[in-house]
């Protein structure tokens, strides 16, 4: 089994659930503008992780050198907290949050030449900024894949009392680019199970062999946020899924998609996973932060076939959840959401 959270950090800020735990409602009033308190929120978040006991950590809106949040790299300084050697950032844009925003070369934002401006920052003794999204795991990596998934329209809007042909009367507003992170996985820690109808677990053999198919590095898991628009998510969303689902599989992808429940799955494009509302993290009244899979087959007469049954089809591995949960943490607008996922083995 392996366990996969997904939280929009919301750039390590103290939300409403710092509040309701006693242990961090010290902390909600913090200024993480002050690299002390940032990194004293990010050992609370650490710690409430650890609590979770997660295997792959998705994570939105993550900074990396703001200002707001004291300067800090917060993927690596959470990796470090948690002691876990893997982890990427992916920059949907490089600069900083109030000023030039631009396209980042690389993504991960790790040299100068990652950022069109990164000599020009380096020489006034300013180091990488970026915003974006990021993956952290404690299970071997094969490789790391990015996918750009484009913005939405410009809108122009009217203030209001404004005259129709004065220009000053007028707004435009541009949509924030958006990528998706994704990590090949070793799923050497896999706990083989049964699909929907059925229970049963087994490891891996003493030969190394992975349950339920599953090859090393065969596990696709991607973290993405997507528009604030319903239209413009929902074709990120399945831009975001054809690029994941090109790499091996099973696959699963998760984040903060903007989008109802209600809305996946008219949209056809993957299965959800896990339950309960994300939204807002103080009293959480819907589930706009989801986690996504594969398919299920079904049959001729359009239901989901059995566990028995899954055996045609393109191979591999499914994925089913045998455990989900949310909780609000001590930072973000959001809840934390969380699924333990299961393999189920393609037979033919």
């Amino acid at each position: 089994m392996i366990r996969l959270l997904s939280l929009n950090l919301q750039h390590g800020r103290p939300g409403d659930g710092a509040r309701l735990d006693p242990a961090t409602a010290p902390l909600a009033d913090l200024d993480i503008a002050d690299a002390g308190a940032a990194r004293e929120v990010l050992a609370a978040l650490a710690d409430q992780i650890r609590d979770i006991d997660p295997d792959v950590i998705a994570l939105q809106e993550v900074d990396l050198g703001q200002r707001r949040s004291g300067r800090l790299d917060q993927t690596a300084v959470l990796a470090d907290l948690l002691g876990w050697a893997g982890h990427r950032f992916a920059a949907t844009y490089a600069g900083p949050v109030v000023g030039l925003r631009r396209r980042p070369r690389r993504s991960a934002l790790t040299g100068r030449a990652d950022d069109v401006l990164g000599p020009l920052r380096a020489l006034l003794g300013a180091g990488p900024a970026g915003f974006g999204n990021a993956l952290l795991t404690r299970l071997p990596v094969r490789a790391w894949r990015v996918a750009r998934l484009g913005r939405g329209p410009a809108v122009l809007t009217r203030r209001g009392g404004g005259r129709a042909f004065d220009p000053r009367s007028y707004e435009l507003s541009t949509s924030t680019m958006r990528n998706m992170i994704a990590a090949q996985i070793d799923p050497v820690d896999y706990a083989g199970g049964a699909g929907p109808d059925g229970a049963g677990a087994g490891g891996a053999g003493p030969d190394g062999a992975r349950p339920g198919g599953l090859e090393p590095g065969g596990l696709a898991v991607a973290s993405t946020h997507l528009a604030t628009r319903t239209d413009t998510a929902a074709a990120q969303l399945a831009a975001a899924w054809a690029a994941l689902a090109a790499l091996p599989g099973p696959h699963v992808l998760a984040g903060d998609l903007n989008l109802h429940a209600e809305l996946l799955a008219p949209l056809g494009i993957a299965r959800t996973l896990g339950q309960g509302a994300t939204y807002p993290s103080g009293a959480p009244v819907r589930r706009i932060d989801h986690v996504l899979t594969d398919p299920w087959p079904t049959g001729a007469d359009g239901l989901p076939v059995s566990a028995q049954e899954v055996g045609s089809g393109a191979g591999g591995a499914l994925l089913r959840a045998v455990g989900s949960g949310v909780r609000s943490l001590v930072v973000s607008d959001h809840a934390a959401t969380w699924v333990d996922l299961e393999p189920v083995a393609r037979r033919g």
